[in-house]
């Protein structure tokens, strides 16, 4: 499949085929992320999670958490996840990213990316006892950006109220990332 952000035999109306680069650009702009794991009772859960490091290519997201945690445990039972992204209510573009979760509780690794940031939440630092990390592998995106962003969905929301039909909206986008 082509990354041209053309739409291809194989998806619905309304989904084109994204971009790599354009997935990536999208990305770097997002410190905090909306963590969905299903848990043992069989419904999903959601909690914001502060993006710890990023890889450039986007191809691995870390997170640091505590070792005792409903997320962890959930994560312990099943590895498959997704994030969500949205910048705020101004903006039209968001963006869902599903993947794995590997637990890391190596003190090497907690050493070499650790950040003066997380004090507040672990207070003696990379060595506190009960700090694991999340490491990330997305293996499928999915996201709308709308050319001109916010004002332009506005106006075609209002013109679809006007003249009674369907507003312009921005296509999703899919990309497979693995």
């Amino acid at each position: 499949m082509e990354e041209t952000g053309e739409r291809t035999g194989n998806q619905p109306r309304g989904v084109l085929q994204g971009d790599r680069r354009e997935f990536e650009a999208l990305l770097k702009d997002y410190d905090t992320a909306l963590l969905t794991t299903r848990g043992a009772d069989g419904h999903f859960h959601t909690r914001p999670m502060a993006v710890a490091k990023k890889h450039k290519s986007g191809s691995v997201l870390w997170f640091a958490t505590w070792s005792d945690t409903q997320k962890v445990q959930d994560l312990e039972a099943d590895p498959h996840c997704s994030l969500a992204f949205h910048a705020s209510e101004d903006s039209a573009t968001y963006l869902s990213v599903s993947g794995v979760v590997e637990i890391v509780r190596d003190r090497r690794t907690i050493h070499d990316l650790w950040e003066p940031g997380w004090r507040p939440w672990f207070p003696k630092g990379p060595d506190e006892g009960d700090i694991a990390l999340l490491r990330f592998i997305p293996e499928h995106a999915e996201y709308v950006h709308p050319a001109g962003g916010k004002l332009k969905v506005l106006f075609s929301t209002a013109k679809a109220l006007v003249t009674k039909q369907r507003p312009d909206i921005a296509p999703k986008k899919e990309l497979d990332l693995h």
